[in-house]
């Protein structure tokens, strides 16, 4: 994108309708639907239109790529949805703003984490909003299978693959898991951090470093993946069968973000009874984040106090509290309220904060955190082709995964 775009001329988009906001996102899930109604009910009291352009797709992928054909057109709209690196790279291309005073920008540093501040802000300015956390190396339980056999839930990998044959064997599914490359490199994410540790995860992930793909460590945690494949199924047809056979207590266990806490909660589990959270096999103390944020574009000068009045809406406290509660996640700024979250949030609070002392917060690689959008193709790819295809050796995923990366360098 960074090739293409700085070859543009940057351009003002013709002016808004007065308190009108249009905003790209792809947040479709049900959870999220009712995290907007929210945003638009707060935004409608203070005289403010949310307007939707919505461009389906979980990862954001056609999201961006709609995005960059209208900013290169000139015609950017008001805010984005976006997560990540990307955000770094559409400011250093100069189209994000930051229409709110620098005072109001300490205020926000004081109650932020670092790892939010850095994922959000550019030459010290924020230009985008951190609306909600997420943890990505969840499992959610249905309890009901373990208790029909009397089975422990794991707590690592070794454990997981002791009682999954017990499950298959009883007629459940041991791990649900969607036909999706998104849906296994998520997978694939907490299982290589669960057999190996952080230093290991920024080294893949992050660094990208090619010692680390290519060891020996990697290919048997590849081998080890693959072997999930017996285990894993979406049991169903149907939209979202892997949530279908979770919430029916067909399959035992689903490794995935909070947000799938929020829709199953909707659908009428109860966290603490008919569903469980708990680290992923082997990862706990880490906490694996996605964070949503929104992007302010450079519009015409006239818009710029409806961006500041998006962005008071945006960072409120009350907002942010009652906005991750229905999304399943955590709010990012520190002083927000966590009164009625159920025990899974509580837990998600609880969980970043050890972590956060710790050293252990860790960006996902598979939700658009750890790199950019281009290398994360490269795992999804790689990951998901030899994942289905027995016929390809780990060694050669390996390389594969190094290859396509080095290639992206030059």
């Amino acid at each position: 994108m960074k090739k293409l775009l700085a070859t543009c001329l940057l351009a003002l988009s013709l002016p808004a309708q007065a308190g009108q906001i249009e905003v790209l996102h792809y947040w479709t899930l049900p959870s999220e639907v009712t995290a907007l109604a929210l945003l638009k009910s707060k935004l409608g009291r203070h005289g403010l239109y949310w307007k939707d352009f919505v461009v389906p797709g979980g990862g954001g992928e056609s999201a961006y790529a709609v995005l960059q054909a209208r900013a290169i057109a000139g015609d950017p709209p008001m805010a984005a949805l976006m997560e990540g690196p990307i955000i770094q790279e559409w400011a250093s291309l100069g189209f994000l703003a930051a229409p709110y005073p620098p005072a109001r920008e300490k205020q926000w540093d004081a109650v932020l984490p670092a790892v939010v501040r850095d994922a959000v802000k550019y030459k010290g300015r924020y230009v985008a909003l951190p609306t909600d956390l997420h943890r990505i190396n969840w499992m959610l339980v249905n309890p009901a299978p373990f208790d029909a056999l009397k089975l422990p839930v794991p707590a690592s990998w070794d454990a997981f693959f002791k009682v999954a044959p017990r499950l298959k064997a009883a007629g459940y599914i041991p791990l649900s898991l969607g036909k999706l490359d998104w849906q296994e490199t998520t997978l694939f994410e907490s299982v290589l951090l669960g057999l190996t540790d952080g230093a290991f995860y920024r080294k893949v992930f992050v660094e990208q470093d090619s010692a680390a793909i290519n060891s020996a460590r990697m290919v048997a945690v590849l081998e080890r993946f693959r072997q999930l494949r017996q285990y894993a199924a979406p049991g169903s047809t149907g939209k979202s069968p892997e949530m279908a056979a979770i919430r029916s207590g067909r399959a035992a266990m689903f490794i995935m973000g909070d947000w799938a806490k929020a829709d199953l909660v909707l659908q009428g589990m109860v966290p603490g009874k008919t569903l469980r959270c708990v680290p992923a096999p082997g990862t706990a103390g880490y906490f694996v984040y996605g964070l949503d944020s929104f992007a302010l574009f450079r519009t015409a000068e006239s818009a710029a106090d409806t961006q500041a009045a998006l962005a008071d809406v945006l960072m409120n406290p009350a907002l942010q509290s009652e906005l991750a509660r229905r999304k399943g996640a955590i709010p990012p700024r520190t002083d927000a309220s966590h009164e009625g979250f159920d025990s899974c949030g509580l837990d998600a609070v609880s969980a970043f904060r050890d972590a956060e002392k710790h050293g252990r917060l860790l960006p996902s690689m598979a939700h658009s955190m750890a790199t950019s959008q281009q290398a994360r193709e490269v795992f999804f790819r790689v990951i998901s082709y030899y994942f289905n295809h027995p016929e390809q050796s780990s060694q050669q995923a390996a390389r594969q995964i190094d290859a396509a990366l080095q290639a992206l360098r030059y």
